[in-house]
């Protein structure tokens, strides 16, 4: 029981990460990611 409960709290702390890693400047759309001084889109 006690490794079952490890196991969840430590799925939570890695999808928590994930979260945080994703929702920040990872994923920008396409028009930022590839827009430099030179090019309109």
């Amino acid at each position: 029981m006690k490794s079952i409960l490890i196991g969840a709290i430590c799925a939570v702390i890695v999808a928590l990460g994930a979260y945080a890693v994703l929702d920040g400047s990872l994923q920008r759309s396409a028009e930022q990611r590839f827009t430099t001084e030179g090019v309109r889109l």
